[in-house]
């Protein structure tokens, strides 16, 4: 394996770049982008939880929640193109 960084998975370096350190990147970015969504879906599961709790007044009492799901949510969208369906 090179240790000059992490190999960008190009339709040119598929063939040519070691394929264990590309599969490797790609598990690395995969895990890394299910941390961030299961983080968010704790946020959202504890939001919920406060909503219910609070009832009346979760505009004041859940604020802190709500600004911290808002400010993970960009960051844990899941992209991609969507699977071919024949």
């Amino acid at each position: 394996m090179s240790t000059t960084g992490p190999v960008k998975a190009t339709r040119e370096t598929l063939y040519t770049a070691d394929r264990a350190e590309l599969f490797d990147n790609r598990d690395r970015l995969v895990r890394d982008k299910w941390v961030k969504i299961m983080k968010l879906r704790i946020v959202r599961e504890k939001l919920a939880e406060c909503y219910h709790r609070e009832s009346v007044n979760h505009m004041q009492n859940c604020r802190v929640l709500v600004e911290r799901y808002l400010k993970d949510l960009p960051d844990a969208q899941i992209g991609g193109r969507p699977p071919f369906l024949p």
